[in-house]
């Protein structure tokens, strides 16, 4: 077995040359490779445009190239050695901004499950994390970047990973609660009544995307007032009600429209009934007027 180098700059040195092994190309287009359940491998060779989606619970670790990340009002920027947490449902606009054909970009993606982390929390700590923000970016630790070369050599040996796939999971979920974004994670065991409040508004809000939902019916979801609603959806998320259902919307037209729908149809969908407006808020959202979006097709079929 190869001896893992001591500096982090050795520890990404290695494991960039262990995703070698295991993946010798990387496609053009992103894609992801499971190396266990609840563990990914993302690659792509050339930068990316604007990526919009939902994401559950997860932590990414950059291991080549770099990327940006939109959440909210906030920007962030992460590169090799970088990890980001996110604790609830939120969603994320990002955009790869590093990669090429001799360095693609490459990153491992953790799933966060509420019922293993609080058993990891009440196993293996003495006190649980303090509450942090609902995401969190920070460097990575040497032994969390040791724990993901283990997890990537299964690959190279198939029959170890019933019995270390798990164990090395466990390792890395302990290693995240023993990091900078240890605040972050806590948010999702939680038994904080607000949290879960606001989670079930979360929910709620996108199951009917395409209503035009007003903050007071939010709340009343919520089972809380519009003040205190306000105050703990900023907390959770990071943005305002109306910006989270925004977003959520201005993704989902956006996922339609690149899919081959009519763009006028997918303002429509998630609620528009002003297509200048749709077009204006898209534009400044995603820098593109829908039309012009990159793999959108006018000869693409309707949907």
């Amino acid at each position: 077995m190869l001896k893992l180098q001591n500096s982090m700059n050795g520890l990404l040195d290695d494991l960039r040359m262990l995703v070698d092994d295991i993946q010798s190309t990387a496609p053009a287009t992103l894609a992801s490779r499971q190396i266990i359940n609840g563990v990914e491998l993302i690659t792509t060779s050339t930068p990316q445009t604007t990526l919009s989606d939902v994401y559950a619970p997860m932590a990414s670790i950059v291991l080549q190239g770099s990327m940006e990340v939109s959440i909210g009002q906030a920007l962030l920027h992460y590169d090799p050695g970088t990890c980001f947490v996110g604790s609830i449902d939120l969603p994320i606009t990002s955009r790869i901004t590093t990669a090429s054909a001799e360095r693609p970009y490459r990153a491992i993606h953790v799933q966060l499950e509420r019922d293993s982390l609080a058993d990891l929390i009440a196993e293996a700590l003495d006190h649980a994390p303090e509450q942090g923000k609902c995401y969190a970016l920070g460097p990575a630790s040497p032994e969390l970047l040791e724990a993901c070369y283990r997890l990537l050599q299964l690959p190279l040996r198939p029959e170890d990973v019933p019995v270390m796939g798990p164990m090395i999971r466990k390792e890395m979920l302990y290693r995240l609660l023993r990091g900078p974004q240890a605040g972050a994670i806590h948010q999702i065991v939680l038994s904080d009544p607000k949290i879960q409040q606001v989670r079930r508004a979360l929910i709620w809000i996108r199951e009917n995307l395409e209503k035009s939902v007003p903050i007071a019916d939010m709340a009343t979801c919520a089972g809380m007032s519009q003040s205190s609603f306000r105050r703990h959806f900023r907390v959770a998320t990071g943005m305002s009600p109306l910006q989270y259902q925004k977003t959520l919307r201005l993704q989902a037209a956006r996922r339609a429209i690149l899919a081959g729908t009519d763009v006028s149809r997918a303002a429509f969908d998630v609620g528009y009934e002003s297509p200048s407006q749709f077009s204006r808020e898209y534009s400044r959202t995603f820098g593109v007027a829908p039309s012009r979006d990159p793999g959108f097709s006018k000869d693409a079929p309707c949907r």
